[in-house]
């Protein structure tokens, strides 16, 4: 349910315009102040109160010339996604690039409040609501993605069509993690907290080292190092990259578990036995957006990502396998080690080498 405020020290105008905006959207809540300080205050109540102000709807001239332009400045103080429409019989006046800078969505003419008037200043009110709607879906989406995958396509939205790219594609995953969570089944806060610390951590090491988190699956992590930015070195600078991340959380994760485990145990006489394993290959996938109406996805599909994930099936806790393709384009910079070979991966025919850091 949308929440305006309209900012008026004219009372006849401010009630006439609350009955004119009520009238058409009855689903409205509309608050109405005298002055951008009663204003500053209903917004500041309303986040008290967990809800939040949608639309500033205020003149330019009250106490002085710039008192609507104050109102806009100290709403988005309160609110960084409040949308402020100003109306002003002095619209020639004002400097709208001034005033734009300042958070005012909109600037609308009024000589008084008609029909005119209200006509456009409702018009404004929705189209700040669709753009306050879409700012906060943005916002949402920021938290949960890797920020540069919105900073790269909106100066290259054709990274988001599907296409062949050579990738490292890293898979992560908690050994021990089932056993854990049945142990301490009557206490599933202490594996929500683990978990949501872990996949901030993970997170976090993936973009440090410029790689794109695909997703979680449960207690696991798939990331992709080289489908937005590939440098034309045949995916040797992204697997360095996918290498060191996989080497950091190993690092991380261990830390992690020293803080946990001691918490743990106070809940459960069992020993407690937990570790990160991981799977690394470099190999062309389909990469781009993967969707419907309703869900978007950007993600890696083909064979070579359903061998990394076999790879890190065979990772024991605390490892880090590598394919033959990844080896060749990282041992200048790390110690490898022979680490066996796999023949008997579904749908996958051949023998392969395997390699831990």
């Amino acid at each position: 349910m949308p929440r305006i405020l309209i900012v008026d020290d004219e009372e006849a105008n401010r009630e006439a315009l609350k009955l004119a905006i009520a009238d058409v959207n009855p689903d409205w809540t509309v608050y109405t102040a005298q002055n951008e300080n009663e204003g500053r205050e209903i917004i500041a109540q309303q986040l008290e109160q967990g809800e939040r102000i949608d639309v500033v709807l205020t003149d330019l001239v009250m106490a002085n010339e710039q008192s609507g332009i104050s109102m806009a400045q100290e709403a988005r103080k309160l609110d960084p996604l409040v949308m402020t429409t100003l109306f002003t019989a002095k619209e020639k006046a004002v400097d709208r690039i001034s005033a734009l800078e300042s958070g005012v969505f909109n600037i609308v003419q009024k000589n008084m409040i008609g029909t005119s008037a209200v006509r456009e200043i409702l018009t404004a009110t929705r189209a700040a609501l669709r753009y306050r709607e879409w700012s906060q879906r943005i916002n949402f989406l920021r938290r949960y993605f890797d920020p540069r995958m919105f900073e790269m396509i909106e100066s290259k939205p054709a990274l988001l069509a599907m296409q062949a790219r050579i990738v490292t594609i890293v898979f992560w995953d908690v050994r021990g993690f089932s056993k854990l969570c049945e142990i301490l089944k009557a206490h599933p806060t202490l594996i929500s907290g683990f978990l949501q610390e872990y996949c901030a951590v993970a997170a976090k090491n993936v973009f440090d080292h410029n790689g794109l988190l695909d997703k979680f699956i449960g207690d696991g992590v798939m990331a992709l190092f080289g489908v937005l930015d590939c440098k034309n070195d045949e995916g040797r600078s992204d697997a360095v990259s996918a290498v060191k991340a996989a080497i950091e959380l190993r690092v991380r994760f261990e830390q992690l578990t020293k803080s946990w485990i001691p918490r743990w145990k106070l809940y459960t006489p069992h020993s407690i036995e937990i570790g990160l394993g991981c799977g690394i290959h470099t190999g062309e996938v389909l990469a781009g957006n993967v969707g419907t109406d309703f869900r978007d996805q950007f993600t890696a599909l083909g064979p070579n990502v359903n061998f990394a994930s076999r790879i890190e099936n065979r990772s024991t806790s605390g490892q880090i396998l590598i394919s033959q393709s990844t080896a060749e384009r990282v041992r200048c910079d790390f110690q490898l080690e022979p680490a066996g070979e796999i023949n008997d991966i579904k749908n996958i025919v051949g023998r392969f080498s395997l390699f831990q850091v």
